[in-house]
């Protein structure tokens, strides 16, 4: 089976092609023999403590390898973690297609929009120590954005203010294409979004819109409020408090080691590039990120759990409006946040690298997804999310 690829340029954007995987049947169980032409496996993870069914893990090892191959996938790690029902966490393919080394659980990817949901903690733990307020104005911290004075914190958070996405300006598409570890001093962003025209006025009803640029100003807003760069401030009040594994907010081009290499293919057809090093501030807070299978794992439960934040701002982040994604699925973007059929998380792509990160809520049960192949709009990642969720789901997923 083949899935559509994105062509949207967004630092991790949710797409509404997650119909087309909603609509598809969950995948039949298949030997766990790997075949002729298929994607290998990477080094064997240590036996789980509470192994899946037999069934269970052919199914999802299915949906792994038809993904990989379908997408030309080098490498990819999966950790499907279900309380009372047992847990897989795997890695297949290779990290580096020059040397061969496999693809191993502790290495590091960028995690591109999932930052979005580090960001957004970011806010909401300002907000509980009084020095950000969510009906804070735009205009207050960053002037001259269309609309600005109108545009709140909350509605940056949710995605409903309407600010021009500059992820799809040509001349940042140019930029980034030519050269990713280049600078694009954020400066240029904001230049860009004070001259291009709102999408629709900020908090009108019914309108949603999926845009990089609300977490550039809510980082530009976060650095005055915090009054230091975000990343200090993230990685001392969230990484640090977690202890989260092989998390950081890099400072420079490189991933530090242990790594995965990253690959791309732009144009579709075009020769495949390696794309490791990237410039983190040019996606920033909205998706400069780095981290591993585990450290994704634990942060899931942290989010979904609400720690670090006082109830009512986590009642905040799981405040859900109508993403408005896919009639074949319950979408909705809280702070950071989305929430899919019940489960909350985030996606990710950059280039090089594509992610997913969900868990239920209500049972624990968690699902994350790290591949090294992308554009900064694919979704290898949240589709084979969202396959292992119906196939362990149906009945969430049932139409």
């Amino acid at each position: 089976m083949t899935y559509p690829r994105y062509t949207r340029r967004s630092f991790g954007m949710l797409v509404a092609a997650v119909a087309l995987v909603a609509a598809c049947g969950a995948p039949a169980p298949a030997e766990r023999s790997t075949a002729p032409g298929t994607a290998p496996a990477g080094t064997p993870a240590a036996q789980p403590r509470d192994p899946l069914p037999a069934s269970t893990v052919a199914g999802i090892e299915q949906i792994v390898r038809d993904q990989m191959r379908s997408g030309g996938v080098p490498g990819m790690a999966v950790g499907v973690w279900i309380p009372g029902r047992g847990e897989l966490v795997q890695a297949y393919g290779v990290a580096d297609r020059s040397s061969g080394d496999a693809f191993v659980l502790d290495d590091r990817v960028r995690i591109a929009s999932i930052t979005k949901t580090f960001t957004a903690t970011a806010a909401l733990i300002l907000v509980d120590q009084g020095k950000l307020a969510l009906d804070d104005r735009l205009e207050s911290f960053v002037p001259g954005i269309p609309n600005g004075p109108d545009i709140t914190v909350r509605q940056l958070l949710n995605m409903t203010a309407g600010v021009y996405d500059f992820t799809t300006n040509p001349e940042f598409t140019t930029s980034f294409d030519a050269d990713p570890p280049a600078p694009f001093p954020v400066d240029r962003v904001l230049a860009i979004l004070r001259r291009s025209p709102p999408t629709f006025p900020p908090g009108q009803p019914g309108s949603w819109q999926y845009s990089d640029s609300n977490y550039i100003l809510l980082g530009q807003i976060i650095e005055e409020a915090a009054g230091e760069p975000i990343g200090t401030f993230i990685e001392r009040e969230i990484v640090g408090k977690l202890r989260l594994p092989g998390t950081s907010y890099p400072r420079s081009p490189a991933i530090p080691p242990p790594a995965s290499r990253g690959y791309l293919v732009v144009p579709p057809g075009a020769p495949e590039r390696d794309v490791t090093a990237v410039n983190p501030d040019v996606p920033g807070p909205a998706g400069a990120m780095i981290s591993t299978l585990a450290g994704l794992r634990a942060w899931a439960g942290a989010l979904a759990k609400g720690r670090l934040l006082s109830a009512a701002s986590h009642a905040e982040q799981t405040t859900f409006v109508n993403a408005n994604l896919s009639p074949a699925l319950r979408t909705g973007y809280g702070a950071g946040l989305f929430k899919i059929n019940d489960f909350v998380g985030h996606n990710g792509a950059i280039y090089g690298f594509n992610t997913a990160m969900f868990q239920l809520p209500e049972t624990g049960a968690t699902v994350v997804v790290v591949a090294n192949r992308s554009s900064n709009g694919e979704g290898v990642g949240l589709e084979t999310f969202l396959l292992i969720a119906k196939l362990l789901y149906p009945d969430r997923f049932s139409s």
